[in-house]
């Protein structure tokens, strides 16, 4: 008792330090369309930690670093912007614009053997991207701490309905993390390799949104939760694990996800690229080249469409963004987002999003909470977890059966035990009783007894073990904060379980001075 007392005392601590900080709130728009700018990178430019933007432009920046912090704005396609955090308002949203940088169309030429010039196609810039790969990356050990959270959204009103909700359900299952993640080099396995840990220093469940854990269960892609005809990896419904099997990228020698495959090998056969426009992020000059899978390489139920941002300079890719369709529908089945940026001479992770729709059979249907045999009365009890529309009981002959060791018992009568309608009295005949032996001390009646109950319905209209059928979106994001150029991984801790839920793993508490924090706003999409 006492060790479990003293953990909770630790991540209560660290808990209210990193998540429950005093913060500015802003909002980053286009200057000139006042959109949001989705996923801008906002850096503290004195200790070169920092956050994201959200889906929504918006992010929050602790109070503590007003007094001589100056942070530091940049998207690709934007020009940067730095603010001084004593300029922001305490007790106001911030509106911060960025203004969309000197972009220019595509001038990308190259000179043949016979010294005649013309255009380099986007295939060339992918594969000279691919190449360099291990040239870009880094190969050294290195980490990132960030902020990590999945959540999902349910898609129309069955889960609203589900529950018996007046309000729409915009998310449930919201989980927020601080998380540090190891990773020996682009020539190692991010997924199998024993140097490639991650380290839990923070972990909550926000209870501010709707918990069911009947739909965080692992993907079993059949009937209990599987999104139509893609595979999702299980991986004992870990999302973070998922959500690093995803990044194609630093996992270009291992199959990712349909259809860039093994982006190493597959994605330039998969696709057909065309050059857009050449883009800045900061001084750096991308190609941004749009792409869409070939249906005679991949499949004609379903489309592939993204972008992907190349260096004019030395080929790097900065951001790499992936969306699948499947028979035309309006929102895709998954959509890949992650993003590079340069340190130095080499490419390091700035975020990486993954999104899937899926659907699942809800746990949280009208069903039998347990079963009573009274041998002192010889009357059975049964309740159930809702209560009962008394009508769809008749006819009870033919609704309720009751067999003993599988021979069927009469039922005589069925009435209500009280006024919740929820428990049930049920009467049997003689002829019933006789068959169950009563007299005999410590028997086990609940192996023998097999109740079969049809057509009831709750008060709903739900019927009896008719479980829904669910449509959600599910979100996983992982925005880094700050990065480790040459980190070795620590030795003598217990790291995160890949194959187990993140609510498994073991906190490990983080020094204060290392301050972290989570940008609360979540990610939405119209449905």
């Amino acid at each position: 008792m006492k060790k479990t007392f003293s953990a909770f005392l630790i991540l209560f601590f660290i808990s209210a330090f990193t998540f429950s900080q005093e913060k500015f709130s802003c909002s980053v728009l286009d200057a000139s369309t006042k959109k949001p700018i989705v996923y801008a990178t906002v850096m503290l430019k004195k200790i070169n930690r920092g956050t994201h933007a959200d889906f929504n432009g918006n992010f929050e920046i602790p109070i503590r670093h007003k007094k001589n912090g100056i942070i530091k704005i940049s998207s690709i396609g934007y020009k940067t912007k730095e603010v001084k955090l004593s300029q922001l308002n305490n007790n106001a949203v911030n509106i911060i614009y960025l203004s969309i940088a000197k972009n220019s169309l595509a001038e990308v030429v190259i000179t043949t053997s016979k010294k005649k010039k013309r255009n380099l196609l986007g295939i060339e810039i992918v594969r000279k991207s691919i190449k360099n790969i291990l040239e870009n990356y880094p190969t050294n050990a290195h980490s990132y701490i960030g902020y990590y959270r999945d959540y999902q959204q349910p898609i129309g009103k069955s889960y609203q309905n589900l529950i018996k909700s007046k309000e729409k359900i915009k998310y449930l299952n919201v989980h927020e993390a601080i998380i540090e993640s190891f990773d020996n080099g682009f020539d190692s396995d991010k997924l199998k390799g024993a140097k490639n840990q991650s380290l839990l220093y923070n972990y909550r469940t926000n209870n501010k949104f709707i918990q069911d854990s009947t739909l965080t269960i692992p993907y079993d892609n059949k009937s209990k939760k599987y999104s139509e005809s893609v595979y999702i990896s299980p991986l004992g419904g870990n999302e973070l694990n998922i959500l690093d099997l995803t990044n194609a990228l630093r996992n270009h020698d291992k199959m990712s996800f349909s259809f860039s495959n093994i982006f190493r090998r597959d994605f330039i056969r998969n696709h057909k690229f065309k050059v857009k426009k050449v883009l800045f992020s900061d001084d750096i000059p991308l190609y941004q080249i749009s792409f869409s899978s070939i249906q005679d390489k991949t499949s004609y139920e379903y489309v592939a469409y993204g972008s992907i941002y190349i260096s004019k300079q030395d080929f790097a890719i900065h951001k790499f963004n992936y969306n699948l369709y499947y028979r035309n529908k309006k929102n895709p089945q998954y959509a890949v987002t992650i993003e590079y940026r340069p340190r130095k001479d080499k490419m390091y992770l700035n975020y990486i999003t993954f999104n899937n729709f899926f659907e699942a059979n809800s746990g949280n249907y009208f069903k039998i909470d347990k079963t009573i045999f009274n041998a002192t009365k010889n009357t059975f009890q049964i309740s159930f977890n809702r209560p009962v529309n008394l009508n769809s009981i008749e006819p009870f002959r033919k609704n309720f059966k009751i067999y003993y060791k599988n021979e069927k018992l009469k039922i005589t009568a069925i009435n209500p035990t009280n006024k919740t309608n929820r428990t049930f009295t049920i009467k049997v005949d003689k002829e019933a009783i006789a068959k169950i032996n009563t007299k005999k001390k410590n028997l086990n009646y609940a192996s023998y007894f097999t109740f079969d109950i049809t057509n009831v319905k709750d008060i709903n209209g739900f019927k009896i073990d008719e479980r829904a059928s669910l449509k959600m979106n599910q979100y996983r994001e992982f925005f880094v904060q700050e990065t480790f150029e040459n980190k070795e991984l620590p030795t003598n801790k217990r790291f995160i379980d890949k194959n187990m839920p993140l609510s498994k793993s073991s906190i490990i508490p983080l020094k204060l001075e290392n301050n972290y924090w989570l940008n609360t706003p979540l990610k939405s999409r119209k449905n």
